[in-house]
């Protein structure tokens, strides 16, 4: 003869934690898709910061580069013959 489900109270607190982990785990998750958009969008905020700064300092750069090399033309060509020599003849050994 089977037993019924009162013979075994254990079945239903079992029932019960199963239920109770189901709900908990949902709300986990939720709870990590809501962290996980907000660390995004943080990391987002921050990367576009960076992007901003590196752009300006690079134009920064590029119009100090751009003054010396107007102010001194023969040596800024000079330096760049002698950079590209060198770098073939780098090359060339390989």
């Amino acid at each position: 003869m089977p037993k019924s489900k009162s013979t075994y109270p254990e079945i239903s607190d079992i029932r019960d934690d199963l239920d109770s982990l189901r709900h908990n785990v949902v709300e986990l998750t939720k709870h990590v898709k809501k962290d996980g958009a907000e660390q995004t969008e943080v990391l987002k905020e921050n990367i576009g910061q960076r992007l901003s700064s590196l752009q300006a300092s690079g134009r920064l750069q590029y119009k100090n580069a751009e003054a010396k090399i107007k102010a001194k033309p023969a040596q800024s060509v000079a330096i760049a013959f002698a950079a590209g020599l060198a770098a073939s003849m780098l090359l060339r050994r390989r």
